[in-house]
């Protein structure tokens, strides 16, 4: 055998061993975690200063928060056929407090909007958090 033929050969070993360890194979979705996993998401928000005391804390304070509350909304509709229409009703001002949050540059600076716009979304996340807590698979209670 030639080198030239000795080293394609080696190429192609190498390469055919790189298929098989070409990273993890693909792992199964995991399972919706349900109503419990929301609860707590939504106790640990409602600890939150800009949730405790939306009118007295600088709406740029708050941009976390509101980033972090900006999937409730989405998630909380998963569950409106166990929960009903009070659900859906919270998960939409809900949203419409973020987009105000939003609409308004609250996040750049502040003024009556922006405190109206926290307010409306501590207002709702509390609305969402007493509807999820009240479904039958909640197996976390809210605090």
């Amino acid at each position: 055998m030639t080198v030239a033929a000795a080293a394609v050969v080696a190429v192609l070993l190498t390469i055919a061993g790189c298929s098989r360890e070409a990273g993890p194979m693909p792992e199964q979705q995991p399972q919706d975690p349900g109503p419990g996993a929301l609860t707590v998401k939504l106790n640990a928000l409602s600890a939150d200063e800009c949730f405790r005391s939306p009118e007295s804390v600088p709406a740029p304070d708050c941009e976390k928060y509101v980033t972090q509350v900006a999937s409730v909304p989405e998630t909380a509709r998963r569950f409106v056929d166990a929960a009903g229409g009070e659900l859906n009703r919270a998960a939409d001002e809900l949203a419409s407090g973020i987009a105000a949050y939003r609409d308004n540059g609250c996040a750049q600076g502040g003024g009556r909007p922006c405190s109206t716009a926290l307010t409306d979304i501590a207002t709702a996340l509390e609305a969402v958090r007493r509807e999820v807590s009240a479904l039958p698979d909640v197996t976390t209670q809210p605090s």
